[in-house]
């Protein structure tokens, strides 16, 4: 299938469709490459020559715009225009009934949670308070479900993984991640042209906590891990679903929110270069540097992420231990709003930076 987002070589329809060489002359053998954007020719010698006496011409969109690099940043300009014109198509959605249906504690990963938590006992305040935030399913086969519910509360659709329940590490040659959208239309429960536009995993808790900051993390098990051990900072824990994830649309729903960030090891330098970004759509930003700072050579080595660090820090000490290794700014931004609920207002008026 021809991806339109980039050039191609323009198909045969007849006479029309060739064009002269700038090369041999011939009028019958040359292909001119398009815009994958407009359906235009890129250049009238952009373009490949196959006649019968072997020309060879073939001049690429690459060779031309590095050539031309005025033409290459016309075209940017051109191709960002046509893609706002452009009507963006509307999400699909899941019907909320799978949800309920998958709601379930018999998964390995909550298993695990229980055992971090609250020493295999269901029946404890961490693990229902998580099942009931975050709306947790769970297979057949014992993998958890991350619902990816949005702000007005519409299902999006759900991350299918397997854990081992001893170690909490992901179970790779289980078949890897799986999605709810994927498999309700194979069972032609969902339409073949179902479209998929993800949201943060946790999103619809922002509409029940309109005030708390947010802490936004990689992946999903992070956030559920840092919310059962974080819970007196009262914060809002959302998951991208992975370090390339933090994409400006889907972030646009935390407008006016302070946002704390926490990177996994790998990730700093990449999510601190996101920063202005993502401050231009009207978030108040920090960046944690609490694994930068603390992570071993063998961490970084194993890129680990803020579960990995918290699951390490809780097999040698407490959960209100480990409390207290939040960064110094996050801290103080903490203590403050502790102090002064109201400050969160002054914060959010000025627009003042946490420094």
């Amino acid at each position: 299938m021809t991806n339109y987002n980039q050039p191609y070589l323009e198909k045969y329809a007849g006479r029309s469709s060739r064009h002269e060489c700038p090369l041999c002359g011939d009028r019958s053998s040359f292909t001119l490459y398009l815009s994958g954007d407009t359906g235009e020719p890129i250049d009238r010698t952009v373009g490949r020559c196959n006649h019968e006496s072997s020309c060879g011409y073939h001049y690429t969109p690459k060779q031309f715009f590095a050539d031309h690099p005025a033409e290459k940043e016309r075209k940017s300009v051109l191709t960002r225009q046509i893609q706002e014109r452009k009507p963006k198509p509307e999400a699909g959605y899941i019907p909320f009934r799978y949800v309920e249906r998958s709601a379930s504690y018999n998964s390995s990963f909550i298993r695990f949670l229980c055992g971090l938590f609250d020493r295999y006992t269901l029946e404890s305040p961490t693990i229902e308070r998580l099942m009931n935030d975050y709306a947790l399913g769970a297979t057949k086969d014992g993998c958890i479900i991350y619902w990816q519910i949005d702000i007005n509360g519409k299902v999006r659709t759900g991350k299918i993984m397997k854990y081992n329940q001893e170690t909490g590490h992901r179970v790779k040659d289980a078949g890897g991640i799986n999605w709810v959208h994927s498999v309700l239309k194979k069972k032609k429960l969902l339409p073949d042209n179902f479209n998929l536009v993800q949201c943060l995993f946790g999103e619809h808790l922002l509409k029940m906590y309109p005030e708390k900051p947010v802490a936004l993390v990689e992946s999903e098990k992070s956030a559920l891990i840092a919310s059962g051990v974080f819970v007196c900072l009262k914060y809002i824990w959302l998951a991208t679903g992975g370090k390339s994830q933090l994409s400006i649309d889907k972030l646009k729903v935390l407008r006016g929110r302070t946002v704390i960030m926490f990177p996994d090891v790998d990730g700093f330098e990449y999510w601190s270069n996101k920063v202005k970004e993502v401050e231009s759509i009207g978030c108040r930003v920090i960046v944690s540097d609490l694994l930068e700072k603390n992570a071993t050579d063998e961490d970084r080595t194993n890129k680990i992420d803020l579960a990995d660090w918290l699951v390490k820090q809780l097999s040698i000490d407490t959960v209100s231990n480990v409390k207290h290794e939040l960064s110094e700014a996050e801290r103080n931004l903490q203590r403050l709003l502790m102090i002064n609920p109201s400050l969160q207002l002054l914060i959010n008026s000025f627009n003042l930076q946490l420094v």
